[in-house]
């Protein structure tokens, strides 16, 4: 008994004895572990960390709905110490689980893990092509968006949509809502509009996971990445966003959502309507935090302190990239080079790292090519660029 006052919840996953009990236990077991709880009432929260993660794994065969998986998901991610060394291989083993859970109901798609180690692991398996954009249907076929910025638009019934003028009929439903995947890489853009008439336009470098038809009693879609929504007014279904950190319920209304996982913060912007959001705290104990949102107002949740930012904003200035223009005011270098490499999929450089803090105030058009925008931007602030053999650029100061 003593060998297991020490243990983490990662430890408990990888006891067979304790794995037993979880799975079938019987007297001799609920006896041991009855008794070891009384004489070390420390180790219950790790017990219980366990559990919740065996408990989670149980719906393996069982087809979750969009609600339940990614709360599983979040669960795991969010209530698991970062993992080192074979405490990643553990992790790992049930995170596998988990994704042929997402696969059989096409919802493997890439997540992101405040842990840089899980993350890059799951991308490894899990992480699709960054050059090409495309849909991924349920059935696990794939469609090429090959145009720069696609249209997309689906029937009511889910079962036919209209691709950039080429219509694809899909096999019915039948009353199932089969999950599609759409991944827009770096360099590229898409407006897609779902079946129940909501249009998402999606920003470089995002993935929307969303049903062919909305049949259950709410419209659920997750994002990963930026994107702007018009939402189709139905007071009977209210429409969910879900993000790692965020998640987003209105009944018609349009807003604008950045979740990328490279971003060390989540922010949604309303620009009409209200919308009611939900943060999600940071650990098994931590309580949910609800705002709701009113018109020009954006908040801004830091991934890390788990602090929020609430502030009256210029709309515009963060829906303007849906018509290819990047407006600003008094933003950093940085951020603005972040946001261009991923309109255009290069890579920017800075030589001197103090130039990242200048302000920037303006416009960009980004129907220009990247050397036209870097000259607007040597204009406003004391920089220089140059462009290297590799096709990445340098800014250094002037």
């Amino acid at each position: 008994m003593n060998k297991y006052k020490n243990y983490s919840p990662e430890n408990f996953l990888d006891d067979d004895y304790f794995i037993q009990w979880l799975n079938n236990p019987n007297e001799e077991h609920e006896k041991f572990w009855e008794e070891f709880i009384r004489e070390y009432p420390e180790q219950q929260e790790s017990i219980e960390q366990a559990r919740f993660m065996v408990d989670m794994f149980q719906h393996e065969q069982e087809r979750l709905s969009l609600d339940e998986t990614y709360d599983i998901w979040n669960g795991v991610i969010r209530n698991v110490r970062r993992p080192q060394g074979r405490k990643l291989f553990y992790l790992l083993r049930y995170a596998a689980v988990l994704l042929v859970v997402f696969a059989s109901g096409a919802l493997a798609f890439y997540l992101y893990e405040n842990s840089r180690e899980l993350h890059y692991d799951l991308a490894e398996v899990d992480l699709p092509s960054t050059s090409e954009a495309k849909i991924i249907f349920a059935d696990g076929s794939e469609l090429s968006l090959e145009k720069k910025e696609s249209e997309i638009s689906y029937a009511a019934d889910g079962d036919q949509l209209v691709v950039n003028d080429d219509t694809i009929t899909r096999a019915p439903s039948n009353g199932r809502e089969s999950m599609n995947k759409m991944i827009i890489p770096y360099g590229k853009k898409s407006m897609v509009v779902l079946s129940d008439g909501t249009k998402v336009w999606l920003n470089a470098g995002s993935q929307l996971v969303y049903p062919s038809a909305f049949l259950r009693k709410r419209r659920e879609v997750m994002l990963i990445g930026e994107a702007y929504f018009d939402v189709a007014k139905n007071k009977d279904k209210p429409f969910i966003v879900r993000t790692s950190d965020m998640n987003v319920q209105v009944l018609g209304t349009r807003f604008d959502i950045s979740a990328y996982p490279e971003d060390d913060f989540v922010a949604a912007i309303l620009e009409e309507g209200s919308v009611s959001l939900e943060i999600k705290g940071n650990g098994m104990m931590a309580q949910d935090q609800q705002v709701l949102l009113q018109p020009d107002q954006k908040i801004s949740l830091d991934k890390i302190s788990r602090e929020t930012q609430l502030s009256v904003v210029d709309v515009s200035l963060y829906t303007s990239w849906k018509e290819g223009i990047l407006k600003s005011e008094s933003e950093d270098l940085n951020r603005l080079i972040k946001k261009i490499e991923r309109y255009y999929n290069i890579q920017i450089a800075l030589k001197d790292p103090m130039v990242g803090g200048y302000k920037i105030s303006g416009k960009l058009d980004l129907q220009k090519n990247p050397e036209e925008v870097l000259n607007i931007i040597k204009i406003m602030v004391p920089i220089d660029w140059t462009k290297k053999s590799n096709g990445d650029f340098v800014i250094m100061r002037n």
